[in-house]
């Protein structure tokens, strides 16, 4: 039995909400509810297309995450990308991680999700992040070998570029937050230490 047979979406509709569909039978907006989401789940479950059918988050789909890392539980909806999805320097990868942040801080702060970004990280996994905005790949931005306070710190500072620009808040407001994050990367890299 795999990890898709054993769990089930249940009450869980993010995807119904988050994703963007566009194919004949079903289009809708990201981050936009399905019109056949009901208060209840979905309306037209039995008869859904196969776009729906046929689509798996990464915790149906990922045996290493837990049942906490049900998207409506954890606030994390984990997409698997396929090699000519990700970035061309990445391409060579088996497979990359798309996580991404619908429940704020809080999900991202959680123990498990940075245990499992240093996991991927650590396997040479490209990792996308991303909080209804535009999507960043934590590879570039975080070093495999880095300690677990760091690795936090960091995914914490990246969640909150990611939220400000989710926000449209101007590049000014966001000046700090870039700034900061590549003096980091350059001590990182060049001085093996990070600000921290």
């Amino acid at each position: 039995m795999t990890v898709r047979d054993k769990r089930a979406c249940g009450p869980c509709t993010v995807c119904c909400v988050v994703l963007k569909i566009d194919v004949p039978e079903l289009r809708k907006k990201a981050r936009v509810p399905c019109r056949h989401l009901t208060g209840s789940g979905c309306g037209i479950y039995e008869s859904r297309p196969p776009v729906c059918r046929q689509f798996l988050c990464g915790w149906r789909l990922f045996e290493e995450l837990g049942d906490d890392w049900r998207p409506d539980q954890s606030g994390v909806l984990a997409l698997r990308m396929a090699p000519d999805e990700l970035p061309t320097a990445w391409r060579s990868a088996p497979y990359g991680v798309h996580l991404v942040v619908i429940g704020g801080e809080a999900a991202v702060m959680r123990p498990a999700f940075a245990a499992y970004v240093a996991r991927l990280l650590a396997s040479r996994i490209p990792v996308l992040l991303s909080a209804a905005s535009p999507h960043i790949l934590l590879n570039e931005h975080i070093e495999a070998d880095c300690d677990a306070a760091f690795l936090k710190e960091r995914l914490a500072e990246l969640y909150a570029l990611l939220h400000a620009a989710r926000f449209g808040r101007s590049l000014w407001q966001r000046i700090g937050f870039l700034y900061r994050l590549q003096v980091d990367r350059y001590r990182q890299k060049y001085l093996g230490k990070s600000n921290s």
